[in-house]
Order: C-alpha cells, then structure tokens, then sequence
C-alpha cells in the first residue's frame, strides 16, 4: 500500500459539505492526505445528494449549485468511470457490491491504496472479505 494516498468515496465527500458526525475527520483527509484519488462517480454521487437535500428542502438551490462548483475545485484526481468499469463490474457481480461503491474499490486496488469510507455498510463489507486491506474507516483517519 502506497502511505498518504486514499481513494475516498461519497460519504467522505460529502461531509466536506455537510456538517455531520465525522466531519472534522473528512477536513483532516483534505488537509493531510499526499494525494486523493476518486472514480468520476463521485461527482454524480454527491450532485445527487445535492438534489436530494434541496428536493427535501433542507438546503437551497444556490447551495446545491455551489457544492457541485466546489467539489470541481477539490484537490483530487478523479478517474474516469469507463476506464475503471471492467473492473467495477467483475467486483459487483462476484462480491456482492453495489456497481456504485465497486468503482470505488476498483480503484483503490488499482492504485494499491486503501479507500476511505464513512459507510459503515461498505466498510465492514470490506473488511470481512478478501480486499480487506483496502478498507479504511475515516473514522479512524486522525
């Protein structure tokens, strides 16, 4: 595993926008990571978490709209989905993941880092079978 690099999911993602739990640990992988990396689902994931906040009335079309602009300002390298998805897709089919959350995975195996994930779902999936050393718990990151 290459140290200072992560691939971080949407659940990461979106707590540099949203004030929850585990926050304060998702600003500290911003700030303290060599190098952040992240399938081109990403964005949609987090454009679709906008939405739906702002169809449900808990923020503003304007907030929406400027955490989709700065998420294209976060200092990551984002990978595009079609290079990633036949290996996506082997890992969904066989290892029961989302197709979503494989592409994630994908990449953290192809870049030999771990993905950081406050999805608890995902996490202790990762954790239980053989891409173990992928997994890391952002509540753990310090």
């Amino acid at each position: 595993m290459i140290g200072n690099r992560y691939v971080v999911d949407a659940s990461v993602a979106a707590k540099w926008y949203f004030p929850e739990e585990l926050s304060d640990r998702a600003d500290a992988v911003l700030e303290k990571a060599g190098e952040i990396l992240a399938p081109g689902v990403l964005v949609l994931d987090v454009a679709q978490l906008a939405w739906k906040r702002a169809r449900r009335g808990e923020i503003g079309e304007a907030t929406a709209d400027r955490i989709v602009s700065e998420l294209r300002k976060v200092p990551f390298e984002i990978n595009p989905a079609a290079d990633l998805v036949s290996a996506a897709l082997p890992l969904a089919l066989h290892h029961g993941f989302t197709l979503t959350d494989a592409f994630y995975i994908a990449l953290a195996v192809q870049a030999g880092c771990p993905l950081v994930t406050a999805d608890r779902r995902l996490y202790d999936a990762l954790r239980a079978g053989p891409l173990a050393s992928h997994a890391s718990w952002l509540g753990d990151f310090s």
